[in-house]
């Protein structure tokens, strides 16, 4: 059960949003089907976003068969078909499906003997320390599998260990045997670490996806879990978030610190998005460790991106300093971004990892 009031609130907050920032923040689907329930035009930009969300409810199924042909260990599907199925009209995009194998490098194997391919040209990290291994996809398809070692977690806390997850696992609704997916409770702390495992408050939509997992009357059993798994603080803070924008609670004290954009529903500036990578760990965990993850997010704000390289590093940084109060959108577009190798799309070396 969703958390009561869900889809009316997110109805009144895509009153709010021009397209643009609707699909910015994941919600162009849902965006497009209110207006057509409302008999308005569709912008093009959304109508793409919906078709693209059609077209993945109709892949993902036959994607998911093939995969359980391919690999028959344990397989733990995570967001993808199941938050769909709790949309309205299923309008939520599918950008991915994400596994959690018993044995990911076995699974990653199976799966490139079977025709998955290595995405080519995929912009990422290093996949041998990585929570996911390299992306593959099937020729013809374009939704990209991950499959995951572990589950995506905030950096420098400890998640949940896969045995419990499997363990409390309960088949998927996707109705494909041998397909599980989260306990509905783990799964609602599941997205929750999600949506801060990067930048919080980054997509909207991932505050929807939490209370889509919610139900009011289930709060207490959602809390023992996140205590449990030390991860109190920001499963608080999610939820906190998540009333105020969608069902009319109380604005979070951290908004006046690192998201204060989020009040005006707009682009995040340059010094913003700064501010809120500094400061959001002392919203994320205890004091102690708060202090030594802002530590790391400013020094990798010091560092090159990975195969970046100084010059521009230094280009980025010397814009982002003429232009501390210019959208943050802007600023990407303006500023060129590393670019990874393309990666090889054999057979060979299927672990994956960039060369």
């Amino acid at each position: 059960m969703a958390a009561e009031g869900l889809w009316e609130g997110v109805d009144r907050l895509l009153s709010r949003l021009d397209p643009e920032l609707a699909c910015a923040h994941g919600l162009g689907p849902l965006a497009a089907r209110r207006l057509r329930i409302l008999g308005d035009p569709v912008p093009e930009q959304l109508a793409r976003e919906e078709r693209s969300a059609r077209a993945a409810v109709l892949v993902a199924p036959a994607l998911l068969a093939r995969i359980r042909e391919a690999y028959d260990g344990p397989l733990l599907l995570m967001k993808g078909p199941e938050l769909t199925s709790r949309y309205p009209g299923e309008a939520r995009r599918l950008a991915d499906l994400d596994l959690l194998a018993g044995d990911a490098e076995l699974a990653q194997q199976a799966l490139r003997g079977a025709g998955f391919d290595l995405r080519p040209g995929q912009v990422g990290p290093d996949y041998n320390l990585h929570h996911h291994l390299h992306p593959l996809e099937l020729p013809g398809i374009a939704l990209p599998i991950e499959v995951h070692r572990r589950v995506a977690w905030p950096r420098g806390l400890e998640g949940p260990r896969n045995e419990e997850l499997f363990e409390a696992a309960v088949p998927a609704s996707i109705g494909i045997d041998g397909i599980l997916t989260p306990d509905p409770h783990h799964h609602a702390i599941l997205l929750a670490s999600h949506a801060w495992r990067e930048v919080p408050m980054q997509k909207l939509r991932a505050l929807v996806d939490v209370l889509a997992f919610t139900d009011d009357d289930e709060r207490e059993e959602l809390a023992d879990v996140a205590r449990r798994w030390k991860f109190e603080r920001a499963w608080t803070a999610t939820l906190a978030a998540a009333d105020w924008l969608l069902r009319d609670g109380e604005e979070p004290g951290f908004v006046r610190y690192w998201a204060r954009y989020v009040r005006e529903l707009r682009d995040p500036t340059v010094f913003e998005m700064h501010l809120q990578v500094w400061l959001s760990p002392f919203t994320l965990a205890p004091p102690r460790t708060a202090v030594r993850l802002s530590a790391s997010a400013a020094l990798r704000d010091l560092r090159p991106r990975p195969q970046e390289g100084w010059a521009i590093k230094a280009r980025r940084t010397a814009h982002a300093v003429l232009h501390p109060l210019a959208a943050k959108s802007e600023h990407d577009r303006r500023v060129p971004r590393a670019r990874w190798r393309r990666q090889p799309t054999s057979k060979a070396g299927s672990r994956g990892a960039p060369k």
